[in-house]
């Protein structure tokens, strides 16, 4: 009996060519075509995004930027945001309102234009320690990096990813090892401390890059400039006596930097993974789920083992003080909830860091097709997931959108609002806005371009939208129902439609003072541009009047009133 053996996949002419193909983007060169494949993919990237975000709004730090664009001062450029130093993004966005206004397009270009020079940049330090296949595969996963949408798919991700861009070709400068690299390298690292605090990290490789270096003193302007920038900023803010809210550092939680660095590989391996896609909801899986802990304890035990056999000047101790450091200024200001290891805000930057890291480990080893297609399997199956998460956080944020921008018409209405002292319970307008600094847009947006819906879009605007501009007004406001001595008159019926429809019966009241009688007495609900009745003003008194007081404005929408009992009569206001 006689046995045939299958023909391998790589045997015969077809797999000749494959094993050629293998082997050619195994090559260290530097090629055209990889560089054509990440722009490629770049262009891809862009239309997807900017897709899946249309119709999107400014963001919560944004809508900040928005509101002191209008006069911006020097003192305000320098202030510390969140505890960081925001110059150039507040700057930038002061210049670009004035010259185009509010058309957020603009800032979302800008976001992804920030994004793919730091993956660009990634690219050029990567393709010279391993090629330009085996750092291409990583690169395109971070195009579609949709675990972090905040950085991807919003104009505030320009902040961040400019600070990350500015460190990594600080990184590139110093290792030219050249009067020119070196004036690159601190200028990247200027720009990059006055963009956010993100390129702190790098500006801690760059100190070790220099120290390393054998001519280390007369190359240590590099990073003292920068440094200097930093201090003398942090230096004013105390001479200002300027209150840094956010800005609380806790020196003691480095204690616990071995755990949020477990931690926060595991997030970030998680995402550059793309097994953690949430099947059973939405978005995707928290750091400690899925794949997150195996691979972080992997990351972890290769870099140990890869430690040992570093030689001190190698790019991998940069790159891994630029990680530590990272989670060093991330740990010193954790807060519970808003702040935590893993979560999507530190992501981004950390899965560069992370990937600064990997490349280095690898440097100087020997790898073949296996080792190509496993790069390439997990890189696509991220894209993949990424793409997923690109179009469902889209969706979320033009949803978002729609209510910021039902709060912000509601904010212009209170503005004009007459006739209406607030009631009991009523709520400081920031606090029931879904951003606390939509609150103040409104000179801005006189100069810039309105947010808000237009009086005339109102009626046609998403019933979310409308929905928010009652729930804020009426939160804002408080209507109540105040009793009344003695007994109404002149009082008309008020409710139309039959009792007990599938329709509450309703009636219109124009804003002001109305006097409202009932000799059954029920609960009264009232509403103005939303579809439903959701804010009850209190309970009439069985055969007593009570007056209830709305709020005037330019709109001519009327309030609508309902009750549950339908006998309820509009009464002259003459006793209220």
């Amino acid at each position: 009996m006689s046995s045939v053996t299958e023909p391998s996949i790589l045997e015969g002419e077809s797999g000749l060519r494959v094993t050629r193909f293998l082997d050619a983007l195994l090559t260290r060169k530097p090629t055209r075509i990889a560089p054509a494949l990440l722009a490629g993919a770049m262009a891809v990237s862009a239309a997807l995004c900017l897709w899946v975000a249309r119709g999107t709004i400014y963001s919560g730090d944004e809508l900040a930027w928005f509101n002191l664009a209008p006069d911006l001062s020097l003192r305000q450029a320098l202030e510390p945001g969140s505890g960081h130093l925001l110059l150039i993004p507040r700057v930038v966005y002061a210049l670009i309102l004035n010259a185009f206004g509010s058309h957020y397009l603009v800032f979302r270009v800008l976001c992804l234009a920030a994004v793919y020079l730091a993956v660009a940049l990634l690219f050029c330090w990567s393709r010279k320690k391993v090629g330009d296949f085996f750092a291409l595969a990583p690169c395109v996963a971070l195009l579609f990096f949709g675990t972090d949408p905040g950085h991807l798919l919003q104009g505030n991700g320009f902040t961040i990813m400019l600070a990350v861009s500015a460190g990594l070709l600080a990184l590139i400068g110093l290792e030219r090892q050249s009067r020119g690299g070196d004036l690159i390298a601190c200028l990247a690292l200027c720009v990059g401390v006055a963009t956010y605090s993100v390129a702190l990290a790098f500006l801690a490789g760059a100190i070790v890059a220099v120290l390393a270096a054998p001519d280390r003193w007369r190359r240590l302007w590099v990073v003292v400039l920068p440094l200097g920038l930093y201090l003398a900023w942090r230096i004013w803010i105390v001479a200002a006596g300027i209150q840094a809210p956010r800005d609380e550092v806790v020196w003691s939680n480095l204690v616990l930097l071995p755990t949020w660095t477990f931690d926060s590989l595991s997030g970030i391996l998680n995402a550059l993974s793309g097994l953690h896609y949430n099947f059973g909801g939405s978005g995707w899986l928290p750091p400690g789920a899925m794949a997150g802990p195996a691979l972080a304890l992997a990351f972890l035990v290769w870099i140990g083992w890869r430690a040992g056999r570093m030689p001190a000047r190698a790019p991998f101790w940069i790159a891994v003080t630029v990680l530590l450091a990272l989670f060093a200024s991330q740990v010193v200001v954790w807060a519970p909830v808003i702040r935590e290891p893993g979560t999507s805000r530190y992501l981004y930057p950390g899965a560069v860091a992370a990937l600064l890291v990997l490349v280095a480990s690898v440097r100087g080893l020997n790898y073949g097709r296996p080792a190509l297609l496993a790069v390439w399997l997990v890189a696509l199956t991220a894209t993949g997931t990424g793409v997923a998460l690109i179009r469902d956080s889209g969706a979320a944020l033009r949803d978002r959108a729609v209510e910021v921008r039902g709060d912000i018409t509601a904010v212009g209405l209170l503005e004009q609002a007459t006739g209406a002292r607030p009631g009991p319970g009523a709520q400081p307008v920031g606090s029931v806005l879904l951003d606390f600094d939509a609150a103040n847009v409104l000179p801005a947006e006189r100069q810039f371009g309105r947010l808000g819906y237009a009086p005339d879009q109102i009626a046609s605007a998403p019933p979310t939208a409308r929905a928010r501009m009652d729930k804020v007004l009426l939160a804002v406001t408080m209507p109540y129902l105040k009793p009344l001595p003695g007994q109404p008159k002149k009082c008309l019926p008020l409710l139309a439609g039959p009792a007990g429809g599938e329709s509450p019966p309703t009636a219109e009241v124009p804003g002001g003072t109305t006097v409202l009688f009932s000799e059954g007495g029920g609960k009264v609900s009232i509403r103005r541009f939303g579809d439903d009745f959701t804010t009850s003003v209190g309970e009439l008194s069985p055969g007593r009047a009570a007056s209830l007081v709305l709020p005037v404005d330019d709109n001519p929408t009327p309030w609508q009133i309902t009750s549950t009992n339908p006998d309820l009569k509009a009464c002259a206001p003459d006793q209220a």
